[in-house]
């Protein structure tokens, strides 16, 4: 198959590997957000969570999703590839609105039109030409020294912020290294095509596997300081920016010129990126920025204390929708601002005052 027959299969493979990390990064997110931990930034995120059986499911998704992904990048151009990852976004975006049952506004659908046109248009007009299958190690091990660096500070500084800027600020950290990891899953990717096990003997697989194990503890703590849309939309454009910056400098790919063109390449991924950017941002005026499993949470709701009979209250809290059971017309003070109660929706519910999980209570009446 010739190199222009090439590149649509890379397509197909990148579009297939987004839509699979994109349900990754919803079932992981739900699982991380719950994780209890007094630490900001928890170093041992990964081991913590690895018992946790619906987080492996996800991670299962995260390894096809990487195989799929580094099979497009062995076939493809990177300025091709990453545009496409970045569509994960759209996908998880849309699907933590179908799991938090909550429609897509007019808004948001133009937003993603916009995004999946300007990608469209982007790669249909680009034409881009030439690379060489691998990079240099020198060069690789720059860009994976800058990602550590930029990494290890983005963790220390978010150890210090609120939860939805230390989220943002995570982001930013994750999603170089995320573009680095690209890059070096490419040139990974070759060599082990060409010496199978003989590629453990350079040392670019090894920068490989700190980068990545780097990037996806970010991406976890990301996910644990706030809801997704405070994370991903930084993470998800960050990561293909940095990795097609690579690809022109690293890997000598070129774009298409002349003015016309270069001008309707800018237009498109100005279009990409304000789709990305209302979409993310309607997201993020919908969706909870603090986890279910954060302290402040659990400080809030182990304060609730049952009184007389129980019904049913719903309360407002940044994690998110609550049922606790409180006696009616009463009020609950939470996050300064009294909520009154609501009438009865649902059996009555007790709370683990250490989860913040809802438990449901005995159907039998309570003793008086």
């Amino acid at each position: 198959m010739s190199a222009t027959g090439v590149q649509p299969v890379a397509v197909a493979l990148a579009m297939t590997a987004a839509a699979t990390f994109a349900v990754a990064n919803v079932v992981q997110q739900r699982v991380a957000a719950r994780l209890r931990s007094d630490a900001a930034f928890d170093t041992a995120v990964l081991l913590r969570l690895i018992r946790r059986p619906l987080w492996l499911a996800g991670l299962a998704a995260v390894i096809v999703s990487l195989s799929l992904q580094a099979t497009a990048l062995d076939l493809g151009r990177l300025v091709v590839i990453e545009p496409v990852l970045a569509s994960s976004l759209l996908f998880a975006l849309a699907l933590a609105a179908w799991a938090d049952r909550r429609r897509m506004r007019p808004a948001e659908w133009l937003a993603a039109l916009a995004t999946f046109a300007g990608l469209a248009v982007f790669l249909s007009v680009a034409r881009p030409s030439g690379g060489q299958p691998t990079a240099a190690p020198s060069m690789l091990g720059a860009a994976a020294l800058a990602a550590v660096v930029i990494a290890v500070s983005s963790g220390l500084l978010a150890a210090r912020l609120s939860p939805l800027r230390r989220a943002l600020t995570l982001g930013i950290g994750g999603g170089i290294a995320a573009g680095v990891t690209d890059a070096l899953t490419k040139t990974v990717a070759a060599l082990i095509g060409a010496h199978q096990l003989g590629a453990l003997a350079d040392v670019r697989p090894y920068l490989l596997i700190v980068v990545g194990l780097l990037t996806y503890t970010m991406q976890q703590n990301g996910y644990r300081a706030a809801g997704l849309a405070a994370f991903l939309p930084v993470f998800s454009v960050l990561g293909p920016a940095v990795g097609s910056l690579l690809g022109l400098l690293m890997y000598h790919e070129q774009l298409g010129g002349g003015a016309g063109r270069i001008a309707a390449e800018i237009a498109a991924v100005l279009a990409a990126a304000w789709g990305i950017y209302r979409l993310a941002r309607s997201t993020a005026e919908t969706e909870p920025i603090e986890p279910l499993g954060s302290i402040e949470t659990r400080r809030s709701v182990s304060t609730l204390k049952p009184a007389g009979p129980p019904e049913v209250a719903r309360i407002a809290e940044p994690a998110g929708l609550l049922l606790a059971a409180l006696p009616p017309g009463d009020e609950i003070e939470f996050a300064t601002a009294p909520i009154p109660v609501a009438g009865p929706l649902v059996p009555p519910v007790q709370f683990d005052p250490v989860l913040a999980d809802p438990l449901l209570a005995d159907e039998s009446p309570a003793p008086h």
